[in-house]
């Protein structure tokens, strides 16, 4: 990949590093090369993410102008995720070190689907391990410095666009005690935070005591899902619209945002109408309103 930094010490070239690209797929399964769409993914999918490495240890050690024998490296594999160019979390997923007497080796680390939206951001970084003895004039001296570095993007299906950041739980022992214990299933967010990053903002909890409805949503259920759906974009519409300074604010949300998510829902539960018209509809035919939203929420029976 491409340099745009100028750093301050030698640092690895490909030659020295033999990666073989990223590889992902389901958990306990053959991997395959990772393009820049993961197709067919939500949330209840876990992924398993993985590369291959050959490390030529001499050349790294000439290129860094540290002896062999004084070379500690050790790789660090991240994931992050969330919409926009930012991902809104990055957790590390694995940390190996790196020894001559195993220089080809593959890593593999599971992502846990719960924790995805819109994309996966995989990152493979090569560190210094430990201060060498006696390091060159340009040699890397500073535990964790950034020897090699490569990033992959994807896209996950359409981007998050269509879905939201959900997760099963018991709400018998998560809200034990609060008024929603026994509702099948809800939205959690905080009002007002147009710009906030959609996937880090907003959480639906669908309740694992409901065990046929968690088995519906899981499977895919059109109705189940256009429900659930339906639900969380009426709450967010309905919010958003009775705001007061609304249309300047929506107009500049970015992409990925809370607001960018309601202004993509509005578009479809209602194209081509205005903010004022769309809220004459909300408080003068509330059935009606919710009822169109709901039906902008259908889900076709292959999704």
């Amino acid at each position: 990949m491409s340099q745009r930094v100028a750093f301050p010490f030698s640092r690895l070239d490909a030659a020295s590093i033999g990666f073989a690209g990223w590889r992902i797929g389901d958990p306990g399964e053959p991997l395959v090369p990772a393009t820049d769409i993961f197709e067919g993914w939500d949330y209840e999918r876990d992924l398993e993410v993985g590369a291959r490495f050959e490390i030529d240890f001499d050349r790294a050690a000439a290129q860094l102008g540290i002896p062999l024998d004084q070379l500690s490296m050790a790789l660090v594999l991240k994931a992050g995720t969330g919409s926009g160019k930012i991902p809104r979390r990055m957790d590390r997923i694995q940390t190996r070190k790196l020894v001559p007497s195993a220089p080809e080796f593959e890593v593999r680390a599971v992502v846990t689907g719960s924790r995805l939206s819109g994309r996966l951001l995989l990152e493979a970084g090569i560190v210094l391990d430990a201060e060498p003895a006696s390091p060159g004039a340009l040699s890397p001296a500073m535990p964790g410095a950034r020897l090699w570095t490569d990033r992959k993007d994807i896209l996950l299906e359409d981007g998050g666009t269509a879905r939201f950041p959900l997760e099963t739980i018991s709400f018998a022992s998560a809200f034990a005690g609060q008024p929603h214990a026994s509702a099948p299933w809800y939205v959690h967010w905080r009002s007002g935070l147009l710009d906030a990053d959609f996937g880090g903002a907003v959480r639906v909890y669908v309740n694992a005591d409901y065990t046929e409805l968690c088995e519906r949503f899981v499977a895919g259920d059109p109705a189940t899902v256009q429900a659930v759906l339906g639900d969380v974009m009426s709450q967010m519409i309905e919010n958003v619209v009775s705001m007061p300074d609304c249309d300047d604010a929506l107009e500049d949300c970015v992409a990925g945002s809370v607001g960018d998510q309601v202004r993509n829902w509005l578009d479809m539960a209602f194209p081509g109408q205005s903010l004022n018209k769309i809220r004459a509809e909300m408080t003068g035919a509330p059935g009606r309103f919710r009822a169109t939203i709901m039906a902008a929420a259908q889900v076709g029976e292959g999704e």
